[in-house]
């Protein structure tokens, strides 16, 4: 900008200047400019003439030197402007180099339980987070470009906006894409496991061929629902992966940067507490009863973490957590909610910790058996979704950073639409859609089964029950226990409607929540006759041909064009589906999921898209 602005006014100071230096040469001022060519003979044309070529001259002149006078002042200023940025590195490198060394180089972290080690490294889903998910111990194709930016939003809060969800590049160093269905990767040279071992491309091909497995991880694994359109994975050559699927997929970029490169020599030892990585910290000093440490691998090949060792102390319940983190015990807890309203207020009023509220990850719905009558109207569905308050539920039962919406899409989604996200509470229009499905002052008996344990869900059973008592509609509610309702969920054999459970609501492409979320395709909500969805039992029916699912078969087309990442060609724009998945109403959200993350004002972090903590920036 600035050399923009100079070079603009010089380019203005040189008409003037180079026309008064020409003026000058001549012997003339401005009067005599306005006399030259008036004479009629030939002498005063030839003179005229000969002066007009000497005032070209001068003024090329002029141009010349005031040019090689603006190239020789750009050349000085970005000469300058490059020293002052290696002078502001290294005095930012050096207040982090002495940062650490004040501290004793000690990230010191809080976990509620001991790490789950048979789903270690290739299932990212519980207790694991923080071994898992901060690129500390292990590595991965890709990683997401981050940081996030942060805003202010409460108090000493932060929230998470405009992550950036471009793979760049971690072990492979680069890669190209032939066709939609074909990914070379060049994986890094000079790389060795923990062990000493030296990496290559068969560690990635071993990997991506390990999590096709439907138990690696301990099972149930994201990751293998992710790798479902693998076809094969091949070392071509030690520096060289190739990953072919079977169908063009939406979500493969998630997939490598989410999937930790494993090593194949000690996979089999992961549950007896050995873990070997690629990353910058290595697996130290783990003791049940009081955690276990991140220790700095010296001259790693990334130029290895900035703090010496990351400590991590298991406590018995988030509150003695969130006490240590008031006193100074630790200094973060990523990963780990404290969702203790009194605590929060605590650390939200103090000036000695800064807070982040998170890309959230899960969604709270409302969803409905389309295969139960009067629920395969989708009128009636529609009805009692207007009669939920979500703005109020969000506010009086949701966490202290929940929103409120209707679609599965955090902001900042390309799907995301923030006119038809707003929550609609419309007991009028509610009323007319539920007079035209024949519920209105009738003796049909609705029915929903509840999961207690969460404040939420008997909150907005209750609200819907009193509404819908406004239009002499009976509302039955029965509480569950956990392991009831994931029976009653997974077969599809839930009373009409099913409160109490989210969905996923990935951060980054749309196709990630598409495939997670099993309250859309209508898997959870039409039962099959023997209460089962697996294909390889007798008396399985396929989803298309279920009763409620198969009058929505263009519904099941938009699914599948949004996880292969095609939706947009096919169908111009995410609105279409939005609108379609608010006008079907198998389910709507009700709030999405954020929570807060709390650290101490002397440790610096830099959050990737997803909301973890790259470790390997952060200063104590």
């Amino acid at each position: 900008m600035a050399r923009d602005y100079w070079s603009r006014m010089k380019r203005e100071r040189l008409s003037r200047r180079s026309l008064l230096k020409a003026s000058a040469r001549a012997g003339v001022g401005a009067a005599g400019l306005a006399l030259v060519g008036c004479g009629d003979d030939d002498d005063d044309a030839q003179q005229s003439a000969a002066q007009t070529q000497q005032d070209q001259q001068a003024e090329q002149q002029a141009m010349q030197q005031q040019q090689q006078e603006q190239s020789v002042a750009e050349a000085q200023a970005e000469q300058q402007a490059q020293q002052q940025a290696a002078a502001q590195q290294q005095a930012q490198q050096q207040a982090q180099q002495q940062a650490v060394a004040a501290a004793g180089g000690v990230w010191k972290r809080g976990n509620t339980s001991t790490p789950n080690f048979i789903r270690i490294p290739l299932n990212t889903a519980g207790n694991n987070t923080p071994i898992n998910q901060n690129g500390g111990l292990f590595n991965r194709l890709t990683r997401w470009s981050g940081p996030v930016g942060l805003d202010p939003d409460v108090a000493n809060m932060q929230r998470m906006v405009d992550p950036n969800f471009d793979p760049s590049p971690d072990m492979a160093t680069g890669w190209e894409t032939p066709d939609a269905t074909t990914y070379i990767f060049t994986v890094r040279e000079g790389v060795s496991w923990h062990s000493g071992r030296a990496f290559s491309a068969e560690d990635v091909a071993f990997t991506y061929n390990e999590i096709k497995n439907p138990d690696s991880g301990g099972g149930g694994s994201p990751l293998h629902l992710m790798s479902k359109n693998i076809d094969t994975a091949t070392a071509t050559d030690p520096t060289t992966a190739r990953i072919d699927l079977t169908q063009p997929t939406g979500y493969f970029y998630t997939l490598t940067s989410s999937t930790n490169i494993t090593d194949m020599e000690t996979l089999d030892q992961v549950e007896d507490g050995v873990l070997i990585g690629t990353g910058p910290y290595s697996f130290e000093n783990y003791d049940p009863n009081r955690g276990y440490d991140l220790v700095k691998v010296p001259d790693h090949w990334s130029g290895g973490g900035i703090v010496d060792k990351i400590e991590y102390t298991i406590f018995a319940d988030a509150l003695a957590m969130g006490a240590a983190l008031e006193t100074g015990d630790i200094h973060s807890h990523y990963g780990v909610p404290i969702r203790n309203p009194e605590a929060e207020q605590r650390l939200m009023a103090s000036d000695e910790h800064f807070g982040t509220i998170g890309i959230g990850v899960g969604g709270q719905t409302l969803r409905f058996r389309v295969d139960s009558p009067p629920f395969t109207d989708k009128r009636a569905r529609q009805g009692v979704f207007l009669l939920v308050d979500g703005v109020r539920i969000t506010e009086e039962f949701g966490g202290s950073f929940d929103v409120a919406g209707r679609l599965p899409w955090q902001p900042g989604s390309p799907a995301y639409n923030a006119e038809l996200d707003k929550p609609i509470f419309d007991p009028q229009k509610a009323g007319e859609l539920l007079d035209a499905a024949g519920l209105v002052n009738n003796d049909t008996v609705l029915k929903a089964d509840v999961l207690p344990e969460r404040p939420y869900a008997p909150a907005t059973a209750q609200l819907i029950q009193q509404e819908l008592a406004q239009f002499g509609i009976e509302m039955e509610l029965t509480n569950r226990e956990y392991t009831e309702m994931i029976t009653l969920q997974t077969t599809g054999s839930f009373d009409h409607m099913i409160i109490g459970f989210g969905n996923w609501v990935k951060p980054g492409d749309p196709a990630v929540t598409v495939l997670f979320a099993d309250a859309y395709d209508g898997r959870m909500n039409a039962a099959v006759p023997n209460q089962t969805n697996d294909p390889n039992n007798e008396g399985y029916v396929p989803l298309r041909e279920r009763e409620g699912v198969r009058d929505e078969l263009e519904w099941l087309d938009m699914l599948e064009a949004a996880k292969n990442g095609t939706f947009i060609d096919e169908y111009g724009s995410w609105d279409v589906w939005n609108e379609k998945y608010l006008d079907l109403a198998w389910s709507n959200h009700l709030f999405r999921s954020y929570s807060g993350a709390w650290s101490t004002t002397n440790v610096g972090i830099n959050f990737d898209s997803e909301g973890w903590p790259y470790v390997d920036q952060v200063t104590v």
